[in-house]
């Protein structure tokens, strides 16, 4: 069953198949996760195409989905005559891996063969292949997790003959990426959707198949109405405290209940909550977190407010996602990423934390003319003396010491540059 594959006429490059790759020698087997339809079967085409192809032609795929390809598995044997045909390595590629029974299992009975094989699989619920495979594999896997175009990728997609830089510094061309990126977010399709009618349905599509195959059949929710309703509060909410005890009363749901709902939409890769930076309990928040979407399609989807970000009454919350979402591409661990408030309501968007040291990060959706910090940033410079700081705006872009800080204003452009 040789590699027959073929990639779609418009492909846009992922980052992370350059961190794949460094892989593909190495004998752990590699795991790819994702929501839905964020490109993972598209993703393993190009690593077959480009990266394993040219070197050996022992490349067998298989997509689970296909009841041929599941009868495959149904024990190792096969795949271990496969294994023991080649000459050389033989790479495996194996999508849609959750349909098997006991997935982490039986790539741990052939992984502990010590058979040259190179397997990397995918599957579409994230959620279930950690369930199914997580433990079984410990120290015998790399986990990668593939989330829609982030905004570098978005402009690869819509600009596929022009390198990034060029784009970036397009007025034009970067303004229709943007705009895109805060209004659509980044699944492939709706990317590479043409009409705005196209797109819209394309979210939906992405949202009803959520809710269908995640929420229903795997997660078993069974209060799918108030499953839906916190989803859309917590849309309503970016930036914004989360408290626990509003949302249980606003959906009259259990404590108990709206902790798993929550659980389960942080592992899905739906959102992600950061936490309160703070080293004087006394003075500053401990316990309630913040929410942000991991795509701004689906945010915006799940409140039902589509249009140009210029004219939105809530394009503050969006570009403090968007910040949200650059600075987590940029950090090693995303829960590096808190924001910083005082019970008094003096309030940092973001403090990241490199080397022991704080760093916050403020945004503003204004376009500002002269250099300005605002009474609570100036508040933090003054309690955490930290020696570099930032405030993300769409206009202005320069440097100003302040005290022993050093203080960035950024652009969009600025920002996704670093």
């Amino acid at each position: 069953m040789k590699a027959g594959v073929k990639l779609p006429p418009r492909v846009a490059a992922r980052e992370l198949k350059g961190e794949i790759t460094k892989w593909l020698k190495r004998e752990e087997i590699i795991v790819i996760t994702g929501a839905r339809q964020t490109g993972k079967s598209v993703l393993l085409y190009q690593l077959i195409l480009n990266d394993i192809l040219p070197k050996t032609t022992a490349v067998h795929y298989f997509n689970l989905d296909v009841p041929k390809h599941l009868e495959f598995f149904q024990s190792p044997d096969k795949l271990i005559a496969l294994a023991n045909k080649s000459k050389g390595k033989t790479y495996v590629i194996i999508d849609e891996v959750q349909r098997l029974k006991e997935p982490g299992l039986f790539l741990k009975g052939v992984y502990d063969l010590h058979l040259p094989l190179k397997i990397i699989v995918s599957g579409s619920s994230a959620l279930e292949i950690k369930s199914k495979i997580h433990e079984a594999l410990t120290g015998r896997k790399v986990l990668f997790h593939l989330h829609p175009f982030n905004l570098k990728e978005l402009c690869w997609a819509l600009f596929p003959k022009e390198k990034f830089e060029k784009i970036v510094k397009d007025k034009q061309k970067f303004a229709l990426a943007l705009d895109h990126f805060l209004t659509y977010g980044g699944y492939p399709a709706v990317v590479m959707a043409k009409s705005k009618k196209l797109k819209l349905a394309l979210l939906a599509e992405v949202f009803q198949s959520y809710l269908e195959k995640d929420v229903k059949a795997f997660l078993k929710v069974e209060n799918e109405t108030a499953f839906m309703n916190l989803l859309k509060l917590l849309a309503s909410q970016v930036g914004s405290l989360t408290n626990k005890e509003e949302l249980s009363n606003s959906l009259g749901i259990h404590k108990n209940t709206l902790d798993n709902y929550l659980f389960y939409l942080e592992q899905t890769f739906i959102l992600d909550f950061i936490r309160p930076f703070y080293k004087n309990p006394r003075k500053e928040l401990l316990k309630n977190p913040k929410v942000y979407f991991n795509d701004l399609g689906i945010r915006n989807f799940a409140v039902s407010t589509f249009g140009k970000f210029e004219y939105r009454p809530d394009k503050g919350v969006i570009l403090e996602n968007f910040a949200y979402l650059s600075l987590k591409k940029l950090v090693k661990y995303a829960n590096t990423i808190s924001f910083w408030r005082t019970k008094a309501g003096a309030e940092v968007d973001f403090i990241l934390v490199d080397k022991m040291q704080p760093i916050p990060f403020e945004v503003k959706a204004t376009r500002l003319e002269k250099f300005k910090i605002s009474r609570s940033f100036r508040s933090f410079l003054l309690t955490y003396k930290p020696t570099k700081a930032f405030c993300l705006n769409l206009s202005l872009s320069e440097t100003k010491n302040v005290g022993a800080t050093k203080i960035s204003f950024l652009t969009p452009q600025d920002l996704i540059l670093l």
